[in-house]
């Protein structure tokens, strides 16, 4: 469990929500595929963030270290640092037939978890801050708009949908064109 808030928001939108995380403290880390693997790199610069990789960390030194576990030549988060980052991205617009898809992201926050000892352990309020800090931020730049788009599913081809999205201006106008549709 824990918090967390969906958007389409593209590179370009989420620089903001990044930028204001290292304005908070937090250090970026990202995947990269180098030669077949998954390696995470970690950086204190808006550079560190690049518009072919769409999830990114973001973790706060000082509420908790951010530890690495190696599963078969790839690099991932370990469990017990997930109480210390923040979970975001960005949505890049991947085709599909002859139409682009646009998926969902998010920001999240875990609740807490289970320590060693089976104690619970709730997430830091610096992190719960932050979060919060950073939604104002999504809620800005991808406002929660009414939007009509069209969906993937082919029972409904050709038919739009009209709902409530956090959704950025740049990606409003895309899926008012037939060739964009939300996932």
């Amino acid at each position: 469990m824990g918090k967390q808030i969906n958007y389409y928001m593209g590179y370009n939108d989420f620089l903001s929500v990044a930028q204001a995380a290292l304005n908070s403290g937090c250090i970026i880390y990202r995947h990269s595929l180098e030669n077949g693997k998954w390696k995470l790199f970690g950086g204190t610069t808006l550079d560190t963030v690049k518009d072919n990789c769409c999830r990114y960390y973001f973790h706060i030194p000082s509420i908790g270290n951010f530890d690495i576990e190696q599963k078969s030549d790839n690099q991932y988060v370990s469990n017990k640092s997930l109480l210390n980052v923040i979970e975001a991205g960005f949505s890049i617009p991947t085709p599909k037939g002859k139409n682009y898809l646009i998926v969902s992201n998010r920001l999240y926050v875990i609740t807490g978890q289970y320590a060693d000892d089976d104690n619970w352990v709730s997430r830091s309020e610096l992190l719960t801050k932050t979060y919060n800090k950073l939604v104002r931020i999504v809620k800005k730049t991808a406002p929660y708009t009414e939007v009509e788009y069209f969906v993937v599913n082919p029972m409904y081809e050709g038919k739009k949908f009209k709902s409530k999205k956090y959704i950025s201006s740049d990606y409003y106008d895309l899926v008012q064109n037939k060739d964009y549709i939300l996932g």
